[in-house]
């Protein structure tokens, strides 16, 4: 009877580590980004920690090695000019995608993947997919966006170019990152996580 019980004290403890955060929580890690302070994004960013909800995102995710990425606004206001460079640990690919907002003035957007150009090692390949993009507020020098492709959804935290390598800096933030995942349905065991010494993709 003891051994039962101490059975389903270990069992219940396993459940509560892994139980999503109260809704509280959630309101509190997952406030997306203001339309108004969109600015924040633009400029230079480095992947800094990432999970997915898909095995084939989990798979990318365990062989990349550095992630960079630039956000850039078009002349219309209304274009958001994404690009990001991967590496991986036999390859190398860029993506080349314009985000457009609704036409509406809402205080949160989602942003919807308008197109797509992929390279892979320098060499342009077929690319057919759909997906948006929301942002969260985060620290000053953070972005943390999730990005939902027809397949699968990437939760991913960035830091300012310049500031990614205090690798010992990003970890406070990973708990907060890790409750974020719950909070989005998205399992956070097999994390990406950038060293802080990986030269970034050219």
């Amino acid at each position: 009877m003891a051994a039962a019980k101490v059975a389903l004290l270990l069992l219940l403890a396993a459940i509560g580590c892994n139980a999503a955060p109260a809704p509280e929580a959630c309101q509190r890690l997952a406030k997306r980004l203001p339309t108004k302070n969109l600015h924040e994004i633009f400029g230079e960013w480095v992947l800094v920690w990432s999970v997915s909800d898909f095995h084939v995102g989990q798979d990318l995710l365990r062989n990349l090695t550095s992630s960079h990425v630039e956000f850039k606004l078009h002349a219309d206001n209304k274009t958001i000019e994404y690009n990001e460079k991967n590496t991986f640990s036999n390859s190398c690919t860029s993506y080349f995608i314009n985000l457009t907002a609704p036409s509406d003035d809402a205080e949160h957007h989602t942003w919807t993947i308008h197109s797509i150009r992929l390279e892979k090692n320098g060499v342009e390949v077929e690319y057919n997919d759909t997906g948006d993009v929301e942002f969260y507020e985060s620290c000053d020098d953070c972005l943390l966006m999730t990005y939902k492709s027809s397949r699968m959804k990437f939760l991913l935290s960035y830091r300012k170019e310049g500031s990614h390598r205090d690798v010992e800096q990003h970890k406070v933030a990973h708990d907060d990152n890790k409750k974020l995942a719950e909070c989005l349905g998205v399992p956070h065991d097999k994390p990406f996580i950038y060293d802080g010494v990986t030269g970034l993709p050219l």
